[in-house]
């Protein structure tokens, strides 16, 4: 395969669409690093900072911010809907004690005679009895409006279609796709209200989103993971303290936290607004709650104390941190595997984003003609200074340089762009030998496997596990293909030909849409009718009258129709997900 040129890193677009790109050098001098403490210490802040209320529509943000401006300062107040299409206003005031005085204001609703009232942080806006106060039109403005809607599919294909380049394919993918602030809000705004219920339960609560929604590889609409932490400080530990609170000790034949998490089940049932659908998953190794937030349309899952899952996310958000290319370049990687049906939202023998995201890191680190972009594991671990040490549940190493500050700078770093860096993405894999060798983003090279699992990818912050061992053979087998497969058409791109199949399109769209679109394709590089279709066998060619033409045109575009209705109601009743796809292009194009 050939090498892909490297084109420009930056770009401008004229077309309206593309004008909310940024223009990005990735030889910029980067900002002064934020470690991933401070990120969450401030989202936690904003947290304690904000409510959540639920309106009638946009139209009440005037009323609703002028009634709570007479109780507190209101720094931004931003809109979104649920999936029961109910409209929400998350209002961030401009202090802690600015929520409590709001807060005070409350009333607790008693239309019900089952209902226990409760303090939370999501509330609602209910109208004014009898006539409406006039407030005058104040000069705010909602900071976002519809700020939890993803993208429109049909909408960002044909964004794509019109970028100028694969990279900034990769780029507009990435930032019309990824999780956004008010997305990262609502999940701090989850953590807050569980913390604000199991306070006077628990001393020392806190709860942390980790996982896609904090590590910075999480797309609009995934799902909240949760832990919960009682950690207690070292004045609460002093020795030289006489008196001790009285605790209770827990009897009996189940880990003593299988108990408390079938009890925080059990409140997030009865005591927490908007959570539905509890499942208690208690037998698991980690045990685990599973609920649905119907106030903000999230799945989420709650543990006890798994800190090695949330130093697992700190990673992945430092070396996404360390390069503007990494998380683009993920970003096409997964929806590119989710297209090809390699990775699926049950758990099963498929490969998973997670393992993926490995991938997509241990490519970064091998050093090519122009260098590498990465630092492998081992370079954070032996940077790391004292204020670095964490040890996670189980005696879990999980020290590494926290401060990329600190970390010394690449001179020999790769400048490729995303789209010569995803070509060799799967050139990379499309040659890698899975039979012998392991992917370890701990060395930054292939190990040999110890053991004969298809597929073997270390996991960092525990080595002796593969976080791949549930792939079969099969579906490492396909992995095999699809990225040869990816690597073929990239390298087509280079013909410069702007298909509709062209560049992030081909590797983006699933090939029964691309088949059926083809089946409807209309326009002047495949053409449907022949001009030789309109004369005569048996008869020499001849000029015919514009009327003779259209008539002959359109009894074979009729026959091309009845052919497709035909063939549309066999999809509908085999596949309705296809079907929907013939029926939308007809409309489009036809």
């Amino acid at each position: 395969m050939s090498v892909l040129l490297n084109r420009t890193k930056s770009f401008i677009c004229t077309k309206s669409f593309c004008k909310s790109l940024l223009v990005r050098n990735y030889s910029d001098v980067p900002k002064k690093f934020k470690t991933f403490d401070e990120v969450i210490a401030q989202r936690r802040e904003e947290a304690r900072r904000s409510l959540v209320v639920q309106v009638n529509s946009e139209s009440s943000f005037n009323e609703l911010y002028n009634y709570c401006s007479t109780h507190a300062t209101v720094k931004d107040v931003h809109h979104y809907k649920n999936f029961n299409d109910e409209h929400f206003m998350l209002m961030e005031f401009a202090s802690e004690d600015n929520v409590k005085e709001v807060l005070q204001t409350c009333c607790f609703h008693q239309k019900d005679a089952d209902i226990m009232a409760s303090k939370s942080p999501f509330v609602w806006f209910r109208a004014t009895p009898g006539n409406k106060n006039k407030y005058e039109a104040t000069t705010k403005s909602l900071a976002v409006k519809d700020g939890n809607n993803k993208v429109d599919e049909d909408e960002l294909f044909g964004n794509l279609m019109e970028c100028h380049t694969v990279s900034d394919q990769i780029q507009m993918l990435y930032d019309k796709t990824k999780l956004n602030d008010v997305g990262i809000r609502l999940r701090f705004m989850l953590a807050r209200q569980l913390e604000v219920m199991m306070s006077s339960l628990y001393a020392n609560i806190a709860i942390y989103p980790f996982g896609s929604s904090v590590n910075g590889f999480g797309k609009m609409g995934c799902d909240l993971d949760l832990v919960l932490t009682n950690n207690v400080n070292y004045e609460l530990l002093d020795t030289n303290r006489r008196l001790v609170y009285q605790e209770k000790k827990c009897e009996g034949g189940r880990s003593p936290w299988q108990r408390h998490m079938e009890l925080v089940g059990t409140l997030l049932e009865l005591r927490v607004a908007g959570a539905a659908r509890v499942q208690k998953i208690l037998n698991a190794r980690v045990p685990i709650v599973k609920y649905s937030h119907e106030l903000t349309s999230l799945d989420c899952d709650l543990c006890y104390n798994n800190m090695s899952g949330v130093y697992m996310s700190e990673l992945l958000w430092l070396l996404g941190e360390r390069d503007q290319r990494v998380r683009p370049l993920t970003f096409a990687v997964r929806r590119w595997a989710r297209t090809v049906s390699l990775t699926n939202p049950h758990p099963g023998r498929w490969i998973t984003n997670f393992p993926l995201t490995l991938m997509v890191l241990f490519f970064l680190q091998q050093r090519r003609h122009d260098g590498f972009i990465l630092p492998s594991f081992n370079k954070l671990v032996a940077a790391a200074g004292k204020d670095d040490i964490r040890i996670a549940e189980e005696s879990v190493n999980c020290t590494f340089l926290r401060d990329l500050n600190k970390l010394p700078a690449d001179s020999s770093r790769s400048e490729d762009n995303l789209e010569t860096l995803l070509y060799h993405f799967f050139e990379y894999y499309a040659q890698f030998d899975f039979q012998e060798k392991a992917i370890s983003i701990v060395e930054g090279v292939p190990i040999r496997k110890p053991n004969s699992l298809p597929l073997y990818i270390v996991n960092p912050l525990e080595q002796a596990l593969n976080v791949s061992r549930n792939v079969s053979f099969e579906e490492c087998e396909r992995l095999k293909m699809e990225v040869r497969n990816a690597a073929w058409h990239l390298e087509a791109v280079l013909d410069g030909k702007k298909t509709e199949d062209w560049g992030l399109l081909g590797l983006l769209e699933k090939q029964s849409t691309r088949g059926v679109k083809k089946l409807l394709r209309v326009g002047h590089n495949h053409r449907l009718v022949s001009v030789k279709d309109l004369f005569a066998e048996d008869e020499e060619p001849k000029r015919k009258t514009d009327q003779q033409i259209d008539a002959s045109v359109k009894d074979i575009k009729n026959a091309m129709v009845t052919k497709k209705e035909t063939k549309e109601r066999q999809l509908k009743f085999k596949n309705t997900q296809v079907a929907n796809e013939v029926y939308r292009i007809k409309r489009n194009k036809l």
